[in-house]
């Protein structure tokens, strides 16, 4: 993946049969490939339906969503979500193994999983029974921390070109944020990290920073340039 590239993007959402208000506003943005990006704004402001269009679980209005030059309104649902992947705010597990949940397609040998296990500092977890550790429903008997770092390891598993993280780390504590950020920085430096955000320390070693108010971009640049603008709105 070389560039993925979001052209004249608008979202509209009904507010009743005569009004309507654009959830995203004409939203141009270039991500470059191997980058640390991030996302941030008020509740409302259009973070979470980028991402939603991204995956093509809501559709866009009008305008143009690139990966590679490549339109993904052409590329098979299947296939788009192979290419990207998402650790969203609330953790997804299986009911079913450790080995199940970090590789649901069965395409990777059990040393690399091991190996990202032990990246997150969760090799703990299978020194007794391996990757055979049984998850119960819903993750229930594990922390939102482990489930997070587990997700995490899928994701790292899979080695997508894009990955989003959809305000991953709101809910956990600062030593488990800090081990997750550590992991992204030095695990998926051959991806594009797509991060939206929930504290600002979360993202003051990102490559570049969006700000969004209202369905629009207003502002962009590096985490020491915006945080330089006493005037800006980040």
């Amino acid at each position: 993946m070389k560039a993925l590239i979001i052209k004249n993007l608008y979202k509209s959402f009904p507010i009743d049969k005569e009004h309507s208000f654009y959830a995203l506003n004409n939203i141009n943005l270039s991500f470059d490939e191997f980058g640390f990006v991030s996302i941030v704004g008020k509740s409302g402001s259009g973070k979470s339906t980028l991402c939603l269009c991204l995956f093509r679980i809501i559709e866009a209005d009008t305008g143009k969503i690139l990966i590679d030059d490549v339109d993904i309104t052409n590329i098979g649902l299947g296939l788009l979500r192979d290419i990207i992947t998402v650790i969203p705010q609330d953790p997804t597990l299986l009911e079913g193994t450790l080995r199940e949940n970090l590789d649901p397609s069965g395409k990777h040998d059990d040393e690399s999983m091991i190996n990202y296990m032990k990246i997150i500092g969760m090799e703990y977890l299978i020194k007794h029974n391996g990757l055979d550790f049984k998850i119960k429903e819903n993750g229930d008997n594990l922390s939102a921390g482990e489930k997070q770092l587990i997700c995490l390891a899928r994701a790292m598993i899979r080695k997508s070109k894009i990955i989003t993280m959809d305000e991953a780390t709101s809910s956990i504590d600062y030593d488990t944020e800090n081990l997750i950020q550590n992991a992204i920085l030095t695990t998926l430096k051959d991806s594009t990290v797509i991060t939206i955000a929930h504290r600002i320390k979360t993202i003051l070693d990102y490559d570049r920073i969006f700000v969004f108010e209202s369905g629009q971009l207003i502002e962009k640049g590096s985490p020491k340039e915006l945080i330089e603008n006493k005037n800006g709105h980040f």
